[in-house]
């Protein structure tokens, strides 16, 4: 359940113990669907007395609702208790190179509406927050709790800044303090990456999971680390910057939109893969794609190296962070029977230690709907949070 926002530790009162009971219930029928009050004082722990309060209460208030009575061999059949997604909604927002999108979505992670702005390359954010806010405001309903807005780059979490998006080239850009005076919700911005792994978290491929990394391959490359069942941010938002690890250090290696040489985004990206394209007398990576599957061994070899550097930058981080899954997404994806058997064969055959269980590698379910929906998903998650965990 939402949290007040106060500074300082608070004691755990009464009502305090009944805001966090209440949204242990939510997040577990959220997560695994239809149960039956026993089901949920046995799963959790606690009295059936207790379940039945707070659930009577959760039922009044519409966050669940009453669904089909489960099986049973024999006696009275439960009735099964189900998260209503349509409760309330979000607005997730999306930054990109070329184009912003947003979507109106509920908390099942369906998309209601959506709004998209193209605009040139490299937008002044003079030209795109007033749009951004006009779009939330065309878009929110009644019952909408929140905006969350997914960009790519160093995210300030406190303040809600853009503090470094090499892909838009912004620095410093206010975008929490501008759509929250301009439309009057409270607005979360998070690095893109992360955002796309909430979305898997929720309502994707990682939601058997509590501990993954997910990583998206496409303009650049960044990864969403999750461990404990919580996005990990580092101390400064920075954490999982995959696409600016060494993957050599060769004093010739292409030059980084960073700065630095030998950036692991400037092997594995489509900019990448656009060079190398070039370099064969294709126009694109979609055209080398389709020279690979047609048999072009040079283009096959690309794909190949491709997958296996990746595999390597990922097998560091699962070396340090040790996750159940990685799950790749992003718009490379679109090529990744061309890469990602090599970059699975990587990971699983040299994770350390040799020969113990390596992380399951999978691909995305979410698609590229994920920004959007991960997005908004950082106001659910907020909605869904005990007051005591934090």
């Amino acid at each position: 359940m939402r949290r007040n926002k106060e500074g300082g530790a608070r004691p755990i009162n009464a009502s305090l113990m009944g805001d966090h009971h209440r949204s242990l219930i939510l997040r577990l029928i959220q997560k695994h669907g239809p149960m039956s009050r026993a089901e949920i004082a046995r799963t959790l722990g606690l009295a059936p007395s207790v379940v039945s309060r707070f659930v009577r209460e959760l039922l009044l208030d519409g966050c669940l609702v009453e669904t089909a009575r489960a099986k049973t061999s024999a006696g009275r059949r439960p009735v099964l208790l189900e998260f209503n997604p349509n409760y309330g909604t979000a607005i997730g927002a999306h930054l990109q190179r070329h184009k912003a999108e947003c979507a109106l979505v509920n908390m099942g992670g369906d998309i209601l509406s959506r709004w998209e702005l193209p605009f040139p390359a490299r937008p002044h954010p003079e030209d795109v927050l007033p749009r951004l806010a006009q779009a939330v405001n065309a878009l929110r309903q009644d019952n909408t709790l929140g905006v969350g807005i997914a960009v790519s780059g160093l995210v300030d979490l406190q303040t809600g800044e853009d503090v470094f998006s090499p892909v838009l080239e912004w620095r410093e850009v206010a975008l929490k303090g501008f759509i929250e005076e301009n439309c009057g919700l409270p607005v979360h911005v998070e690095n893109d990456a992360n955002a796309l792994a909430m979305a898997e978290l929720l309502h994707g491929a990682a939601r058997n999971f509590s501990d993954f990394m997910c990583v998206m391959v496409g303009e650049g490359l960044g990864s969403g680390i999750v461990i404990g069942g919580r996005l990990h941010r580092g101390a400064f938002g920075g954490a999982g910057e995959l696409g600016h690890t060494s993957i050599t250090i060769d004093e010739d290696a292409p030059l980084c939109r960073c700065g630095e040489r030998g950036c692991l985004e400037e092997f594995c990206s489509n900019r990448a893969l656009n060079r190398q394209a070039e370099a064969l007398g294709y126009p694109d990576w979609r055209a080398l794609a389709a020279a690979a599957r047609k048999g072009d061994l040079k283009a096959r070899s690309v794909f190949h190296r491709f997958g296996h550097l990746l595999g390597l930058g990922i097998r560091n981080v699962v070396n340090i962070v040790n996750p159940q899954a990685v799950i790749i997404g992003g718009e490379l994806m679109e090529a990744s029977d061309l890469f990602l058997k090599t970059t699975t064969e990587v990971i699983q055959k040299h994770s350390f230690p040799p020969g113990r269980t390596a992380p399951a590698v999978l691909p995305w379910q979410v698609g590229e709907t994920g920004f959007l929906v991960g997005a908004a998903g950082l106001i659910e998650e907020e909605f869904l949070s005990s007051p005591i965990r934090g």
